[in-house]
């Protein structure tokens, strides 16, 4: 999907995200858990969080400068995604111990949130912010820890 140059680095992200979720949704050797945890570690405090911050302290608001977010479900969705995937990182990392079906769910919650923000969400940004306020945002996310983008 051709993705608007300002959200190029948001995407970059997720690729981290979803290489993340489809091991985690793989994984079911408890031999590899604590690798795996030491994985979610690295891409949450390097990238997981500055991404959902960045989403929700500068894309979302200037989305509703032009678009009624109040009542838009996929909004809703995005942003309810977040806490529960928060939630699961912060149960995993303070459980410390290995349950298939927790790491399941977190890839899972992971794999369908970014499919939901590149195919809905982030077209629906695109085609309401015009292109010159698109554009200042630019630069203002992290860089991906991965791929230096």
């Amino acid at each position: 999907m051709k993705r608007h140059e300002a959200l190029v680095p948001l995407s970059h992200h997720h690729h981290h995200g979803l290489v993340l979720a489809r091991k985690l949704k793989k994984m079911e050797e408890k031999d590899k858990f604590r690798e795996m945890l030491k994985e979610i570690d690295a891409y949450w405090e390097t990238d997981g969080k500055y991404h959902f911050r960045e989403e929700e302290e500068i894309l979302l608001p200037l989305y509703s400068c032009y678009a009624s977010i109040e009542e838009d479900a996929d909004v809703q969705k995005m942003l309810t995604d977040h806490t529960v995937i928060r939630g699961l990182v912060l149960t995993i990392r303070r459980e410390k111990r290995y349950d298939h079906e927790l790491f399941k769910e977190l890839g899972e919650r992971i794999y369908d949130h970014i499919r939901l923000e590149e195919r809905v969400i982030y077209p629906k940004i695109e085609k309401a912010i015009p292109e010159k306020e698109l554009l200042k945002v630019q630069g203002q996310f992290h860089i991906d820890s991965h791929s230096g983008r």
